[in-house]
């Protein structure tokens, strides 16, 4: 357990927004060169496959998390940002940032109206990004420049990890905790299956969705599991919207629709989701249910290649997601290793089950 939580916070402390994983890339190959070859694809993505044989089961999560992109420096130093990915805008008055410059990491802070001040009409504003400006305490854009800050850098979330009890609040558990589940499977794992596995670390999953597809073109599982946050609905702002809890266990999508513009998402196939519930019910780990709409995974895409790819989402549920903290279930990701690990010893029987059907 020990070790886990260690690797979780490992990866929560690197800053690395979509198009700059290359920082996890590091640790996970550290992490995964015991277990044989990484592969890594000109996006970046990293893939490894253990185990000889037919059929082929494949776990993916992402290495990126949401972040911002400078977009201007005001001849009076403030910076102007654009998104990188999901961000909720009315998290961000006030919140520190880091900037990932040519001299090192840059802190910053979003400005506000001092609280004194602040009109009437300005009270329960929410500001949209391109009215949000970041102070790292330059006077000037020449000082901003003395920084090592440059239209293009990227930012992200101050970094922040606390456990209470079975509680961990941190930055990025989207989707670190989720690439550290993986590795935990793999520990397990190796040595033990009797198909080829594969596990993925993806690039660009906030950004694109897409990155995904040339790796997955290329290993052509004969499943994908897409391992990844889901919203947990246990605060008191979500009340009424779903049963998704903290502590309720790892959660299985039935179906997932963005909605947002993107008509993408994952309907899985019957059999896929009864091992699944089989591999759940072996590894003595609850599973919640969950029908969501406004989420999209990269196996959205990937599992139209070739002649199609049978896809799946698994959850593990996660409070506030990506605001600059989020909160998730330490038995919540337990349960997740021991579901991952099950899944991937049923697949060979449960795939040929299929064929004769």
């Amino acid at each position: 357990m020990k070790e886990f939580l260690n690797n979780i916070r490992e990866l929560t402390e690197i800053e690395s927004p979509s198009g700059r994983e290359g920082a996890v890339a590091k640790v996970i190959r550290k992490n995964w060169q015991q277990y044989g070859e990484i592969c890594e694809d000109g996006l970046g993505n990293l893939s490894i496959t253990i185990g000889r044989g037919e059929p082929h089961i494949a776990f993916v999560a992402h290495m990126d998390e949401v972040g911002f992109v400078i977009r201007k420096i005001g001849d009076d130093g403030f910076i102007s940002l654009n998104k990188l990915g999901g961000i909720p805008e009315r998290v961000l008055a006030g919140q520190k940032l880091l900037v990932i410059g040519r001299k090192g990491l840059v802190s910053g802070v979003f400005t506000t109206w001092p609280h004194h001040l602040t009109p009437e009409s300005e009270k329960y504003k929410v500001r949209p990004i391109g009215e949000c400006w970041l102070d790292v305490g330059a006077r000037n854009s020449q000082e901003v420049e003395r920084l090592g800050l440059r239209v293009g850098d990227f930012g992200v979330y101050a970094r922040s990890w606390h456990v209470e009890g079975d509680s961990i609040f941190a930055n990025s558990l989207d989707n670190r905790a989720g690439l550290a589940s993986i590795t935990q499977m793999l520990q397990r794992i190796a040595g033990k299956t009797n198909c080829r596995l594969s596990a993925i670390a993806s690039v660009q999953e906030e950004f694109s969705i897409r990155a995904l597809v040339p790796t997955v073109r290329e290993l052509n599982p004969d499943a994908l599991v897409v391992v990844d946050i889901s919203p947990a609905t246990d605060n008191p702002e979500m009340k009424g919207h779903s049963d998704i809890s903290l502590g309720g266990g790892p959660i299985l999508h039935l179906h997932s629709f963005h909605g947002r513009g993107t008509l993408g998402g994952v309907l899985p196939p019957v059999w896929l989701v009864e091992l699944i519930e089989k591999s759940a019910e072996v590894a003595g780990a609850p599973l919640q249910r969950a029908s969501v709409v406004g989420v999209i995974t990269d196996g959205a895409f990937a599992q139209h290649l070739n002649r199609g790819i049978p896809t799946i989402e698994i959850g593990f549920p996660v409070r506030y997601t990506h605001c600059p903290v989020e909160v998730c279930s330490i038995r919540d990701l337990q349960w997740l290793v021991d579901l991952l690990e099950e899944t991937g010893k049923g697949f060979s029987e449960s795939y040929s089950k299929t064929l004769l059907h």
